[in-house]
C-alpha cells in the first residue's frame, strides 16, 4: 500500500435489517480490504433473521448497536456515530498503516466514514482505490464506487445517481448494461448512493448528516446536494467496485421502519428533495412540474391495471402539498448556497429521459416476442461465437427487415407524394388543414359552421385523428401522412406481429424424408405473409385514392384476427412447449382466461376504431363471428360474454354517431372522406381481388397466390386452417360483390360503393389458406427426395411471385391518382374573408347535372363531409341553384343574399358551360376569371347575420358560433336574420331579454327586432354534446384500462416443471452466453448462494 494512505482515518459504519442471507459476505469482504479500516461500527435496526447472531459471533455481541425496528437509516448512522468506538483514538502506529506516516509528506489526518448496507459487499481493494481518488483534490468530499448487481456482477447497477426533472431517479445506464470498462474514470455527479459512499467527516458533521426525517430513500441525494451547495465536489471512483443487492428496492425483504409502501416514500422524498434545494422560481417551476407529472403518471398505472400503485403516487404528491412546514423548515436550513448549487449542477440533471424510457420500452416490448421465437430456433449445440451490438441485434430481425423493405417499396412508389406535406388531398381525402386543437375544437363542438350549418356530431374518426395529431406535435397533415402514405409499412408490421399466432411452425419430414441441409426458417414464412398483405391490391388502391379509412382498416385487420384468435381459441403462447411437462391444469386455464379477457377488450377497442373510419368493417366482423359461431364449436358461457364484448361495445363506444348509422343504413357502406365516383372493377376483376380505381396492379399479379392457395386445398394436416382461409376469402368476395352494386348518396355525390375493405378481408382469407401450402413446401425443401424439393421450390417460386410483381407494378406506376399535392386556396383569399358571408362553387358535369358545394373557409375540412345538413334549407337551395344555371328570371339573388351567400365561384371556367348563364344573371357582377377559376358577386351585400328592414339588408359582425352586437334605431318592426337552420337550439336575448324567435323564408333562424334597437346576444347551447362527449371519455379509458396487459408476463406464477423447463432454456442460454462474455468483460467473484448461511463462514 502506498504511503500516502497513511495520513485517512476511516470509520466503517454498517447498518443492517434482516440482511443474514447477504451479512456473511459483507462481513468477509469489509474486514478483508487491502487497506483496512480503522474504527468499525455495525448497527441493527431491529432484525428478526440471524443477522444479529451473525454480527455477534464474528464481531463479539458489545459491537453490535441494536435500535428499533422503526429506525431508519439516516437515524441509525446518526447514532452509531454517536458512539464512542466511532470517536475511539487511532495511534500513530495503527495496524491498518502498513507503513509509518511521514509528518513532512502528510501534516495533517482527514476522517472519513464508509456507509455500507449489510447487503452491499466492497471488492478487496475498494477502500484503497477510494482513498487514492480523495488524494487527487482536497475538494472532494464524498466519493462513490462503481456499484455491480450481487448476483450477476458483471452488470452496472450505479455510476453515481441523478434525477430528471420529474425527480424520478437515473443512472444513465441501460437495462442489465454489462461493465466493459466503458464508463471508467473518475467524474463528477450529482450524487451517489449511500452504499459503499465515502464521505469527509468533517463535511459530514457540518452539514449534519442524513436528513433523518427522510428515514429511507433519497437521503443519500438530498446529502449530496447540499455538498455541492457547500461548494465540495462529489465524485465517483469506478476503481472502487461495491456489489449490490438493492434488497430493499427490489423489495426483496420487509422494510420494518413503516408500515407505508416504499414507492409512496421513495416518490415523496423524490419531490421533497427537488423543492427543498432549489431556488424559488426553479422550485415553482419543479412544483407545477411535478403535479403534472404525477397525475400523468397515476393515469398511466391505472391503465396499465395497476391502481395501487397509482394510489400510492397520489398519496405521495399529497403527502407533500399537505405539510408545508417541513419544506418550509428545510429550505431554511439549505439557503446557503443553494442558488450557486442549482447553477453548478444543472449539467448532471437527466434530460429527455422520458422520451428515452418510452422508446426503450417499446423496443423492450417488441423485443419480448423475437427473444421467445429465437430461444426456440437456437442450434442443439448452443455454439455463439460472437454477439453483435443492440442496433445490429434489431436491424438483423426479420420483422424489422421486412418493415424496412416495405417502407422502400412505399417510398419509391410514393415518391411524387412525399414532398406535399400538409397539402396532400385529392380522391377521397380532404386535405388536414389547419392544427390538432381544430379537429379537438371540432369533434367537442355541437354546431358547425361549415355549408347551411349543422348540428350533426362530428364523425368518431375526427376525434382520434386529434389524438394522433397531438400526439404527433399537433400536426393533422402528418397524422394523414403516417396512416395513409405510411399504411402499407405498418399494415406489413402488424401482419408480422400476427403471423406469430397465425403461422404456425412447420412439421418435421417424415420417415421416408431425409433432412438435405436445406432449411427455410418461419421467420421467413412470417416476412412472405406480412409483405403479401401489405401489397394487396386493396391497399396501395386507398392510398392512391386517398382513402384513409380502408388504409387504417388495413393497418388494423392483422390486430384484430388475432385477439379474435386469442378469444376464441387457444393461443400458442399460452401453450407448453414440446417436450416439456404440461402445466398446472388451473393455471393454465386461469392464465387463458385472463388474456381472453384482456383480448376481448383489445378486439372491441381495435374494431371501434376501425368502425370509426368504415362502418362496414363492424358488419364484417359481426357476419364472420356469425358464421364462425355455426361452422365450428360454439363457446361456452364464458366465450359468449367476451364474444358480446367485442361485438357490442364498438356501436356503444361510438354513440350517439352510431345511431345515425342505424337510422340511415346505408351510410354503413361509405367510410372517412369524400365519397366520389370511380371506375369499379368488373367481376373478374373482384374475384382477383381487384377493388377498381388507380394504384392496383395488373390483375394477374395475384395468380401466383390464387395457385398456391388451390394447392393448399388437398393438405390434411392444416386442413382446417386451409377451409378457414378459404371460406373467410368467399365471404369477403360475396360482400364486395354486393357492396360494389350498391350506390350510396353521401351530400350530393351520389357514387358505387368501394369494395376495398371487403376485398382485403378476401385477400387475408386466401393469403392465410396459400401459407398452409407454403409451409408444406418448405418441409418439402428440407426433405431428400429431389421430386418433393423440385416441388416445393414451384411453389414457394409461385407464392413469391405475388409480392414482387406487387411491388413492381405499385414502383412502376406510382401512387399518383386523384391524391396529389392541393392548393390551400380552393377559393381566392379575399372571397373568405371575415365577415361570415358564404360562397357558393358551382360545377356543370358533362351528363348535364349541377354539382355545388357551400364553403364558408378557403376549403373544405377534414370531417366536415359527415355534417353537411339537409332539409329545408339544402331543398330551398336546390331550387335557387337550379334557377340561376337555367337562366329564370326571379328572386334568386335576394334570395341567396338571405341564406348568406355573398360569392359564385366556378372552378376551370374555360371548360364549364355553366359560365354564361351566370354572366347573364342581372344580380350578379364577374369580379375576376383566370384558367383557375372565375368569380361571381351578388350586388346586394351579405353575411352570416343580417337586420333586414323592407328590402333593405344591413350585415351585422357575428362570431362563427355565437354573436354579440349593437342593433341600431330604426324606423319600425325588423327582422334580424340569423343564415343558420332554426332548430331550436339558438338562444338570443335583446337588451337582457329573450328575444322573440321565429322562422324565416321556410328554413333560418330569426328575431323580431324593436325600433329601439339594442345590445343582441346570441348563444348556441352545446350541453348534451359536451356530457356525451365527458360520458364517451371515460368509456374509452375505461375500455383500453381493461384492453392493456397487467403484470409482467415474467411476473406471473408458474408451477411445476413448466417452469423449470422455461428457467432451464434460460439458464442453458445464459450461460451460452456467459460464456462468451467473460472473455471480453472484466472477471468478477461469483456471488455466494442465496441461502442463509452460519456465522462459522465469516469466522
Amino acid at each position: 500500500m502506498a504511503p500516502t494512505l497513511d495520513r485517512h482515518v476511516v470509520t466503517a459504519v454498517l447498518v443492517t435489517h434482516d440482511g443474514a442471507r447477504w451479512l456473511p459476505e459483507t462481513l468477509k469482504a469489509l474486514l478483508t480490504q487491502a487497506r483496512p479500516v480503522q474504527r468499525l461500527v455495525t448497527v441493527d435496526t431491529g432484525s428478526r433473521d440471524r443477522g444479529p447472531a451473525v454480527l455477534a459471533e464474528v464481531l463479539g455481541r458489545p459491537a453490535v448497536l441494536t435500535l428499533p425496528r422503526t429506525t431508519g437509516y439516516g437515524e441509525a448512522v446518526a447514532e452509531a456515530l454517536r458512539q464512542d468506538a466511532a470517536s475511539a483514538p487511532v495511534p500513530a502506529d495503527d495496524p491498518g498503516s502498513a507503513h509509518q506516516p511521514n509528518p513532512y509528506e502528510h501534516p495533517a489526518r482527514v476522517e472519513w466514514i464508509w456507509l455500507l448496507h449489510d447487503d452491499s459487499a466492497p471488492a478487496p481493494d475498494a477502500l484503497a482505490h477510494l482513498l487514492r481518488t480523495a488524494d487527487t483534490d482536497p475538494n472532494v468530499a464524498v466519493l462513490g464506487p462503481k456499484v455491480r448487481d450481487w448476483d450477476d456482477r458483471h452488470v452496472l447497477r450505479e455510476l453515481g445517481v441523478t434525477v430528471d426533472a420529474a425527480g424520478r431517479r437515473e443512472t444513465g445506464l441501460d437495462r442489465r448494461e454489462f461493465d466493459q470498462g466503458q464508463h471508467d474514470g473518475v467524474r463528477d455527479v450529482l450524487a451517489v448512493g449511500s452504499a459503499g459512499m465515502l464521505v469527509r467527516r468533517d463535511v459530514w458533521d457540518r452539514l449534519g448528516g442524513f436528513d433523518v426525517e427522510y428515514g429511507l430513500f433519497r437521503d443519500d441525494l438530498d446529502f449530496c446536494w447540499r455538498v455541492h451547495a457547500a461548494g465540495h465536489r462529489v465524485v465517483t471512483a469506478t476503481d472502487a467496485v461495491v456489489y449490490h443487492a438493492e434488497a430493499a428496492r427490489r423489495g426483496l425483504r420487509e422494510i420494518g421502519m413503516t408500515a407505508e409502501h416504499p414507492a409512496r416514500r421513495d416518490r415523496r422524498n423524490a419531490v421533497h428533495t427537488l423543492l427543498a434545494n432549489q431556488p424559488l422560481p426553479a422550485m415553482l417551476r419543479a412544483l407545477a412540474r411535478n403535479v403534472w407529472a404525477s397525475l400523468v403518471h397515476a393515469l398511466y398505472l391505472v391503465l396499465t391495471k395497476r391502481p395501487a400503485a397509482a394510489r400510492e403516487e397520489v398519496r405521495a404528491l399529497g403527502d407533500v402539498l399537505r405539510d408545508p412546514g417541513r419544506l418550509r423548515r428545510a429550505r431554511a436550513a439549505r439557503v446557503d448556497g443553494r442558488t450557486r448549487a442549482h447553477r453548478s449542477i444543472r449539467r448532471f440533471q437527466a434530460r429527455r429521459v422520458v422520451l428515452r424510457r418510452t422508446v426503450e420500452a417499446m423496443a423492450e416490448y417488441l423485443a419480448a416476442h423475437e427473444r421467445d421465437h429465437a430461444r426456440d430456433q437456437e442450434d442443439a449445440d448452443g455454439e455463439q461465437v460472437s454477439e453483435p451490438g443492440p442496433i445490429r441485434r434489431f436491424l438483423a430481425r426479420p420483422g424489422v427487415i421486412v418493415v424496412l423493405a416495405l417502407a422502400a417499396v412505399a417510398v419509391a412508389a410514393e415518391r411524387s407524394l412525399l414532398t406535399a406535406a400538409g397539402r396532400l388531398g385529392g380522391g377521397a381525402l380532404v386535405p388536414a388543414w389547419g392544427g390538432a386543437s381544430d379537429l379537438w375544437a371540432q369533434y367537442l363542438s355541437g354546431w358547425h359552421p361549415v355549408g347551411l350549418g349543422s348540428d350533426a356530431g362530428s364523425p368518431p374518426y375526427v376525434g382520434i385523428l386529434a389524438v394522433l395529431s397531438t400526439v404527433l406535435f399537433g400536426k393533422p397533415w402528418l397524422a394523414v401522412s403516417v396512416l395513409l402514405l405510411g399504411s402499407v409499412p405498418l399494415a406489413g408490421l402488424t401482419a408480422y406481429y400476427a403471423s406469430r399466432l397465425l403461422v404456425t411452425p412447420p412439421l418435421r419430414p417424415g420417415r421416408r424424408a431425409r433432412p438435405s441441409g436445406l432449411r427455410v426458417p418461419v421467420a421467413a414464412v412470417r416476412a412472405w405473409f406480412a409483405a403479401v398483405y401489405a401489397l394487396l391490391p386493396s391497399a396501395t388502391g386507398a392510398v392512391a385514392g386517398g382513402r384513409l379509412g380502408t388504409a387504417v382498416v388495413h393497418v388494423l385487420l392483422p390486430l384484430i384476427a388475432v385477439h379474435a384468435a386469442r378469444v376464441y381459441g387457444v393461443p400458442r403462447a399460452c401453450a407448453p412447449k414440446d417436450g416439456a411437462a404440461a402445466p398446472d391444469a388451473a393455471l393454465h386455464a386461469r392464465t387463458l382466461r385472463k388474456r381472453a379477457g384482456r383480448s376481448a377488450w383489445t378486439v372491441a377497442l381495435l374494431l371501434a376504431v376501425a368502425m370509426a373510419f368504415v362502418p362496414v368493417t363492424w358488419l364484417i366482423g359481426v357476419a364472420a363471428a356469425a358464421m364462425v359461431w355455426a361452422l365450428f364449436d360454439r363457446p361456452g358461457p364464458r366465450g359468449r360474454r367476451h364474444l358480446a364484448i367485442a361485438l357490442g361495445v364498438p356501436p356503444l363506444l361510438m354513440l350517439p354517431w352510431t345511431a345515425g348509422l342505424l337510422l340511415h343504413p346505408s351510410r354503413f357502406l361509405t367510410e372517412a372522406g369524400l365519397h366520389r365516383r370511380f371506375e369499379p372493377a368488373a367481376a373478374d376483376g373482384l374475384l382477383l381481388l381487384d377493388p377498381g380505381g388507380p394504384g392496383t396492379p395488373a390483375r394477374w399479379a395475384l395468380a401466383g397466390l390464387f395457385a398456391v392457395a388451390v394447392c393448399a386445398l388437398p393438405l390434411r394436416p392444416r386442413r382446417n386452417a386451409v377451409l378457414a382461409g378459404w371460406l373467410l376469402a368467399i365471404f369477403g368476395l360475396l360482400v364486395a360483390t354486393l357492396t360494389s352494386a350498391a350506390t350510396v348518396t353521401k351530400g350530393a355525390d351520389p357514387a358505387p360503393a368501394w369494395p376495398g375493405v371487403a376485398l382485403i378481408f378476401a385477400g387475408a382469407g386466401v393469403l392465410f389458406a396459400a401459407t398452409a401450402a407454403v409451409l408444406r413446401a418448405t418441409e418439402a425443401l428440407a426433405s431428400g427426395h429431389a421430386l418433393y424439393r423440385t416441388g416445393g421450390a414451384a411453389v414457394c417460386l409461385a407464392a413469391l411471385s405475388a409480392p414482387v410483381l406487387a411491388a413492381g407494378f405499385w414502383v412502376g406506376g406510382g401512387a399518383g391518382g386523384p391524391l396529389t399535392e392541393v392548393d390551400p386556396d380552393t377559393v381566392p383569399a379575399f372571397v373568405h374573408a371575415p365577415g361570415g358571408a358564404r360562397t357558393l362553387v358551382l360545377h356543370k358535369e358533362p351528363t348535364g347535372r349541377v354539382s355545388y358545394t357551400v364553403l364558408r373557409d378557403a376549403g373544405p375540412r377534414i370531417g366536415e363531409s359527415e355534417v353537411m345538413a339537409g332539409g329545408p334549407a339544402r331543398d330551398r337551395l336546390d331550387g335557387l341553384v337550379a334557377g340561376l344555371v337555367a337562366g329564370q328570371e326571379g328572386d334568386a339573388g335576394p334570395a341567396l343574399t338571405r341564406m348568406g351567400v355573398q360569392y359564385i365561384v366556378v372552378p376551370y371556367p374555360r371548360t364549364d358551360p355553366i359560365t354564361k348563364a351566370l354572366d347573364a344573371a342581372p344580380e350578379l357582377l364577374r369580379l375576376s376569371r383566370t384558367g383557375t377559376f372565375a368569380v361571381w358577386r351578388l350586388h346586394a351585400p351579405s353575411a352570416r347575420m343580417m337586420l333586414v328592414e323592407g328590402d333593405t339588408v344591413t350585415p351585422l359582425r357575428a362570431g362563427r358560433i355565437d354573436a354579440r352586437t349593437k342593433v341600431p334605431p330604426g324606423g319600425g318592426q325588423r327582422t334580424l336574420l340569423l343564415a343558420e337552420p332554426a332548430d331550436g337550439g339558438w338562444r338570443a336575448t335583446l337588451n337582457g331579454r329573450e328575444a322573440k324567435a321565429r322562422t324565416v323564408d321556410g328554413w333560418a333562424q330569426g328575431y323580431d327586432i324593436p325600433a329601439a334597437g339594442g345590445e343582441f346576444r346570441l348563444h348556441r347551447s352545446m350541453t348534451m354534446r359536451h356530457a356525451w362527449m365527458v360520458v364517451q371519455g371515460i368509456a374509452v379509458l375505461l375500455v383500453v384500462a381493461l384492453a392493456m396487459p397487467g403484470a409482467r408476463a415474467d411476473t406471473l406464477p408458474f408451477s411445476g416443471s413448466f417452469a423449470g423447463e422455461r428457467e432451464r432454456r434460460r439458464g442453458r442460454r445464459g450461460r451460452r452466453r456467459g460464456h462468451h462474455r467473460s472473455r471480453v468483460r472484466h472477471e468478477a467473484p461469483a456471488a455466494e448462494p442465496a441461502a442463509e448461511p452460519s456465522p462459522e463462514e465469516v469466522s
